[in-house]
């Protein structure tokens, strides 16, 4: 009965926060670390290919992403450079190796566009990712959160490959965010498992003095088929030189 109460009083005072406000705003911090079937790939791989992998990861090691959300939209991209301590190159490195992208998502609108190569922009429908919402629970940051798997498939020149996907979101922050692509959920993603890396929430501000602007990103629109396209003939034509 104590253990009932006491989960009740820390809920209670979010809940009323949020009742009181029109809008649900605010930001999320995460930090990233190799899955661990990463690493046992890596540590099998030759020497050279060991050496390259070490020195990126050295040189982004304490980067941070971050997720901005009001309401339904949000924008999910590298912290920016100057308070990561990166210097341009690294935060465009972090971008493309860890996270492919910057990410726009508007789910009243059912789009979200990830920012690539500059001002390509890939759209996407985040009703297309399928969650499978579980009863386990655990604890990020002070907040209950539940585990909802789903799945990705890549494919590329070596083979079809399909990894699960997992994330902890919690209800008691009522806004369908997360890193990335995988939102939807009914409440905020503080951790997230991705194909090769997990994002895990270090900070989360809710309702700041200032409420983040959140815009679509402006470039070229194009399908996913059309970008997977040209990135097979850009392999194709580094492949023949």
């Amino acid at each position: 009965m104590k253990k009932i109460t006491l989960i009740l009083f820390i809920i209670f005072p979010i809940i009323n926060i949020i009742a009181q406000n029109k809008d649900i705003y605010g930001s999320v911090y995460y930090k990233f670390a190799l899955n661990k079937n990463e690493i046992t790939k890596r540590n099998n791989a030759k020497k050279n290919v060991k050496d390259m992998y070490k020195g990126l990861y050295e040189f982004i090691a304490d980067v941070k992403f971050k997720l901005e959300f009001v309401n339904k939209k949000s924008i999910f991209s590298v912290k920016d450079e100057l308070d990561n301590g990166l210097k341009p190159k690294g935060a465009s490195i972090a971008s493309k190796l860890i996270s492919n992208g910057s990410y726009y998502c508007d789910l009243n609108e059912d789009i979200q566009l990830r920012k690539v190569d500059g001002e390509i922009l890939v759209e996407t429908q985040p009703s297309n990712i399928k969650w499978i919402l579980t009863q386990e629970t655990k604890k990020i940051n002070n907040y209950l959160c539940y585990k909802a798997i789903s799945s990705v498939t890549n494919k590329n020149s070596t083979g079809v490959y399909t990894f699960e996907i997992i994330a902890w979101y919690t209800p008691e922050i009522s806004v369908a965010s997360g890193p990335k692509q995988f939102v939807g959920l009914p409440g905020l993603v503080l951790e997230l498992k991705d194909t090769h890396y997990t994002f895990f929430a270090t900070e989360i501000v809710l309702f700041p003095k200032e409420k983040p602007i959140i815009k679509p990103f402006k470039g070229k629109i194009i399908t996913e088929e059309k970008y997977q396209e040209r990135i097979r003939e850009m392999m194709g034509g580094f492949i023949k030189r």
